[in-house]
This record gives C-alpha cells, structure tokens and sequence, in this order.
C-alpha cells in the first residue's frame, strides 16, 4: 500500500468514526408477494404503501399489515388509465402523481386511491419539436415540493460542443416552468440521442459508473446536490447555497470482481426505450429485456467515484439527503451516507445484501430486498 493510499485510508476512518452507523436488517414489516420491477413507492396517510412496478405493469395500493393489495386503475390510453408506469410522486392533499411514460403524461391519484385525471406536459414554444421538449419533463424527473410542483433536468445539446451546466426546471403542473437553479454535468455520462427519420431514440452513455453531480429535491423547494469530487453536499434554494464540508473516501480500484458485477446488473435490468414522433407521431414508450442493445463492455474507469447515478441521491420528508455509496467486489454491502440540511455528514447505514432504498414515509424507509431469482420484496423499516 502506498503512502497516499495509506493516508486517504487514514482520513476516512477518521471522518467516518465520527459518526453513527445504523443497521438495518430486521424489517418492521415485509410485503410476502414478490415484485418484478419496482420503481414507485409511496406511503399513504394511512400507513398503506402506493407502488408501482414498470415490467409488471401493475400500479396497486399494499396493506403491510394484512398482506392485502387493490389495484389503482388499469392500463389504457383514456382517461384515469396508464400505459407504463414509472415514478410515484406526492402532491399536496395526499394525492399521488403517476409518472406514465407510455402514454408520456402524468396521472393525478386521489388519496382514496382513485385516478382523477390525466396531466400532459405544457406544449413546447419557439418552434421547438415536441419531442425534444416534452423528453426531459417525462425520463428526468427527479422530485416534488410541498407545492406539488416537479422538478427535471434540462438536456444537453446533441452537438459535441455545450454548456458544462443544464438548468434544473420547475413546473407547476399547469403553464410555468421556470428555472429553479443549476448543476454542473460532465459530458461521459450524458444520455444519447439517436435520430432515424422522424424517431427519437434515447439511451445512457456506455461508460460504467459515470462521475457526476446528482441532485433531489426537499419539500421546501431546496436542492440537494451530491457532488463527487470533491465528495460533498450543497444545498441550493432561494436564500442561496449552503456548501457542505468536504468527506473523505478511498476510491474503489476497478477490477475483475466489480467489472463482473456491473455486468450481472447490466444484464438484470430493464431497459426503456422511448420513441418520439414515428410514422404515427405522437409519443411512446416500451419496457423490453428481450429488446436490450447488443452486449458489450463499457469504457471502464480506473477507480469508482464515491456514488454514481442519478437514484444515487434521495431526500426524505424530513429534509435529510441519503446517498448511496459505491461498493467494492462482487457483492458489496448496500451503504448510505445521510447528511443534514446543512450538508453535514450525520450518520452512516448499512443494509442487508442485494437491497436498495425505494422510498421513504414519515419516520420509515421502504427497501427493496432481491431473493435468488432476482424477484423483489418490499420491506418497511423504522428510521
């Protein structure tokens, strides 16, 4: 080991001794029937648990209590229905915001559980195509206020020249949307947009663990920015920027072993393809494993930064951020970092194997727990 090894290896043991560590690894409750895909969760005032799974197609309200599950409406394309459905989202009154990528809008459920009514994204201005101006308010939503406004990432330009910062866009579900700050981006981990006629094709960059700034947003409006060198966390609102203290890591040395693991879960997720415009028009979208892209290894990095992706980052009621550490070896840990609203690294947990955090309720946190077949279960814990 060298001596810079050493002395990074010396500097996070001492930061991170300083603080707690929480292990979670007896729920308070688990849902026994197994999910596919789960990408939404959200705790009800009742205690009951909204969620979604976008390979299922199911969108169902659970009782962890009973074991019992309804549906909430059903797939379409009218009114109330779903295509696809991604994210669920609160908004104020206990209603829940469906992120619907298949029939590109949003679905306002009541708290009762039922569809209200369909929401589309506002119509683009300045001659600028639909497609491109509806993409970033469906595939980069990355939160909700108290208000119930969303906020998404603004796209890069496809050209090989650009900004190296996007705006951060804040819509109120009805005309505006404004600009609600920026984040810095680096180019390796854009996504990629293919044009073949009058189709729009998207994708992620083919680079393993991409090093960028990750961002989620509180129930203030504030803006929690996860950066990864130096590893720290900012929070951004209307009275400015509060920087966070700077937390030492040890970069994580890539080797056979994580390359081998980034494959394994390359191969087990699900890829979406959104296609815009088309002989048809309109928009669309399809969750396919047996339509993956071709196989092939991605440019790897000598080192892992300290988290990558962008569900690397989530912010709980309460207003902490929770960002999800890189790991080491075939199966690593499952570990989070939590910082305060100040940007202070607080505590530090850990989770049992092969599971993730999917959503947070007031005072609890909802895991996903693979099994060996890679089916998911939903697990309830007290924070």
């Amino acid at each position: 080991m060298s001596r810079l090894t050493l002395a990074l290896c010396l500097l996070t043991t001492a930061a991170t001794a300083q603080v707690p560590t929480v292990s979670y690894a007896r729920p308070e409750a688990t849902f026994e029937e197994p999910f596919t895909s789960l990408r939404g969760v959200r705790e009800m005032a009742d205690g009951r648990v909204m969620v979604s799974d976008i390979r299922d197609k199911t969108v169902q309200i659970i009782d962890l209590r009973t074991g019992t599950a309804v549906a909430v409406g059903r797939e379409g394309r009218g009114p109330g229905e779903w295509s696809l459905p991604v994210a669920l989202w609160p908004q104020p009154d206990g209603q829940t915001l469906l992120q619907d990528l298949g029939n590109m809008r949003y679905l306002l459920i009541g708290a009762d559980g039922k569809p209200i009514r369909a929401i589309a994204p506002p119509r683009p201005s300045g001659g600028q195509s639909q497609g491109i101006s509806l993409l970033p308010m469906m595939i980069d939503l990355r939160g909700t206020d108290a208000q119930g406004r969303l906020y998404f990432q603004g796209s890069l330009p496809s050209g090989e020249a650009g900004p190296d910062s996007v705006p951060i866009m804040r819509w109120d579900l009805k005309e505006r949307v404004d600009t609600a700050g920026w984040v810095p981006v680096n180019r390796e981990g854009r996504r990629q947009v293919t044009r073949i006629n009058n189709s729009i094709t998207v994708r992620g960059a083919n680079r393993a663990w991409p090093s960028e700034v990750q961002w989620a947003t509180a129930g203030d409006g504030r803006v929690a920015m996860a950066h990864p060198a130096p590893y720290r966390v900012n929070w951004v609102g209307s009275a400015g920027a509060r920087v966070g203290p700077t937390v030492p890591y040890t970069p994580i040395r890539v080797t056979d072993a994580e390359k081998k693991a980034y494959r394994s879960a390359m191969t087990r997720s699900t890829p979406i393809m959104i296609t815009l415009g088309g002989p048809g028009g309109g928009a669309g979208a399809r969750s396919n494993a047996a339509q993956r892209m071709p196989g092939e290894d991605p440019e790897w990095p000598e080192t892992m930064p300290p988290f990558t992706g962008r569900d690397a980052i989530m912010v709980t009621p309460e207003g902490e951020a929770w960002i999800r550490r890189t790991g080491q070896g075939a199966e690593p840990i499952p570990s989070y970092d939590v910082f305060d609203g100040t940007g202070k690294l607080v505590r530090q947990v850990t989770l049992r194997p092969r599971s993730r955090v999917a959503g947070f309720g007031h005072g609890t946190v909802y895991l996903v727990r693979l099994d060996e077949d890679d089916l998911q279960y939903l697990e309830r814990y007290r924070r």
